[in-house]
């Protein structure tokens, strides 16, 4: 049979000589896929925003290379680039981590964050990108020097040099830098460096504020031990709180809501009783009759929405550890900062002041903005470094607020499980989950950790290898964690450790699993800790599995719902005697007795002087001695009549 003819060739032999000569093509001048180079900076801007806080070798050598306006040219194509991670992933003992805290704190005035270089109006934009350019290079050799001659380990830092100038531009513009952190480790998101950086562009004519947000994360001793932490080494700070501003922003809008349907509700009664003013007795009935729900109910101000437990709540009238709210806040903005007396800046912004907000990635500046403005002008992700441009916000007539994005600031760390734990890193990219999880079971009670998720951590006594301690490894907890969860993987079964992991570092994230780091001045993280891990503390739904037997049954009372399995089928089976154990027969010719075949007279029960019993244990008895018809009907067969359906 003949192949229809096509338009396009299609043979063989096409195929065969098109595969030959493949590859065969010379590269042109603009043709760079076969050679090594870095991008070209002449991208839109939002590819030069782009946070680059972890770089390979290969990465950091050609990006270098690009600062310093450095030319290669490749004398081989077939080069095979091995990149090895030298870092450990893993955790550190106590001694080691000592031992590093101490040279912390030997070399911490050498970890600075880069200056822009002095510039002057007569300088061409080439020459001013020149020196920034050189400075930041300078930067970032002085800290990998720090970094390799004394064996310390730095956070994966902003390595990028369009972000810093988003900061500098902030900086310079401000009269109050706000440095936001996050109550539960505010050490490690503060940056001292920062502030000398502020005080040495304005002349110390410009203040710095330590924002504390989440602070309903923390109680009132917490905040307490923090503040007296903070008052003694002379840093000004405050607590606020954005998710408790925003939670009551939203519920004041839902009450003008409410309120606003009730007027025009009334304004429209009114003008029907003004058009049926001869049938007021009707109307009247009907106002009666008339369902409560028709009527919009203002929301009730209900606390224990948004505070896990009562630690938003502060019951102690010490000024310095109340959390602020929005009216407060704003009016501190307006006492500290002052107005500028610069006379470039214009006339309109001169009575103005504007104030910058400064901070990691993920501490919630976005958030903060949200709160003040009152509607979401920013947007906010769990991500980090959703911001990729500052912005510039009128909040009102006199206030301006200067948004920068998410910048990770150079400081020493033991490990990167710190930087994933501290929600620095993002989770969803990561590739080694014990060194995180390691953290976790260490910071929180084993108690806890199964009284929250509802599982049992089995741990290996010490004749099975384990160490005797309650404190679990973390494959034994993500083990437990994702059978619980039904996370096994694919083609195996087995569980699936690395999804499992991620919840729960998201979790710990989210201050699901809480955990509150103490002063630098304060030993005993255990102790510090130690309100927060109670019974009260956990969800409604795990009170009951947590809490001790004689606390069990002061929860019991009359609520069935807490019951356990096994309190339910003994108080059921106890208290109905007709449910005791018993033999039944189920079928077609089941009965009420003894569930005994008796079709057979030979089947049948024996009275007590040894006789045949003549009473039959079913209907059908009879019918089947005298007709041996099994009376089945086919198994796939319908199931229904003309009658109805056969149970």
């Amino acid at each position: 049979m003949v192949l229809p003819t096509s338009k396009k060739n299609v043979g063989l032999g096409k195929a065969m000589i098109r595969s030959r000569f493949r590859g065969g093509t010379r590269p042109k001048d603009h043709d760079t896929d076969l050679v090594h180079t870095t991008d070209m900076d002449d991208g839109p801007s939002w590819t030069k925003l782009q946070s680059i806080t972890q770089e390979g070798d290969l990465d950091s050598f050609l990006r270098i290379a690009e600062l310093a306006d450095t030319d290669f040219t490749a004398h081989r194509q077939n080069v095979t680039v091995v990149s090895a991670e030298d870092n450990n992933p893993f955790l550190m003992s106590k001694d080691e981590e000592s031992r590093v805290q101490k040279l912390h704190k030997t070399f911490q005035n050498e970890v600075v964050i880069p200056r822009r270089p002095h510039w002057e109006k007569t300088m061409t934009a080439r020459e001013v990108q020149r020196n920034e350019q050189t400075s930041f290079l300078d930067w970032r050799r002085s800290l990998a020097l720090l970094q390799e001659a004394n064996g310390l380990l730095l956070t994966p830092y902003e390595r990028n040099l369009e972000v810093w100038r988003q900061l500098w531009r902030v900086v310079e513009r401000s009269q109050l830098v706000v440095q936001i952190v996050d109550a539960r480790n505010p050490m490690t998101f503060r940056s001292e460096d920062l502030e000398k950086y502020v005080s040495e562009v304005h002349g110390g004519s410009v203040d710095c504020l330590l924002l504390v947000n989440k602070a309903d994360l923390l109680t009132d001793s917490q905040r307490a031990q923090w503040a007296d932490y903070f008052d003694k080494n002379n840093i000004k700070y405050k607590f606020f709180s954005a998710k408790i501003s925003n939670v009551e922003l939203e519920r004041e809008l839902e009450r003008e809501m409410a309120e606003l349907k009730l007027a025009e509700q009334k304004a429209k009664d009114d003008e029907d009783e003004d058009e049926d003013e001869d049938e007021d007795e009707e109307s009247d009935n009907d106002e009666e009759n008339k369902p409560e729900s028709a009527e919009p109910v203002l929301p009730e101000n209900n606390d224990d929405e948004f505070y896990p437990s009562a630690f938003g709540k502060s019951a102690s009238k010490d000024p310095r550890i109340q959390i602020l709210s929005c009216s407060e806040l704003l009016d501190l903005f307006h006492a500290t900062a002052q107005p500028s007396t610069n006379p470039e800046i214009p006339e309109q912004y001169r009575n103005k002041i504007t104030i910058g907000l400064v901070g990691y990635p993920n501490v919630g500046k976005s958030s903060t903005i949200n709160a003040l403005i009152g509607t979401k002008k920013v947007a906010v992700a769990s991500t980090p470094g959703k911001t990729k441009h500052f912005q510039t916000l009128h909040l009102d007539n006199k206030t301006i607020l200067c948004d920068c994005p998410g910048l990770v600031f150079p400081s020493f760390a033991t490990t990167q499980a710190n930087m994933v734990c501290d929600g620095v890193l993002p989770i969803d990219t990561l590739r080694e989950y014990t060194g995180p999880i390691g953290l976790v079971v260490r910071r929180v009670p084993k108690w806890y950790l199964e009284a929250l998720y509802g599982i049992h951590i089995s741990m290996p006594t010490v004749e099975e290898g384990g160490d005797g301690t309650n404190i679990p490894q973390p494959e034994d907890f993500l083990k437990s964690y994702a059978m619980a969860r039904g996370f096994t993987k694919a083609g195996q079964g087995n569980p699936d450790e690395a999804r499992g992991a991620r919840y729960i570092l998201k979790d710990y994230i989210n201050a699901k699993l809480l955990y509150n780091h103490p002063p630098p001045d304060c030993k005993d993280a255990e102790a510090f800790n130690k309100e927060i891990y109670c019974v009260e503390n956990l969800p409604k739904k795990k009170l009951f599995t947590a809490a001790e037997p004689t606390k069990q049954k002061k929860l019991l009372g009359t609520n069935t719902n807490l019951l356990t399995s096994k309190a339910l089928d003994s108080q059921f089976f106890t208290s109905q005697k007709s449910l005791s154990a018993h033999a039944i027969s189920k079928g077609k010719y089941q009965t009420d007795k003894f569930g005994r075949s008796t079709v057979y007279p030979h089947q049948r029960m024996a009275n007590a002087d040894g006789t045949i019993s003549l009473q039959s244990s079913g209907p059908q008895s009879e019918f089947m001695v005298k007709d041996k018809k099994h009376r089945k009907s086919k198994k796939n067969g319908k199931v229904r009549n003309r009658m109805g359906y056969d149970v």
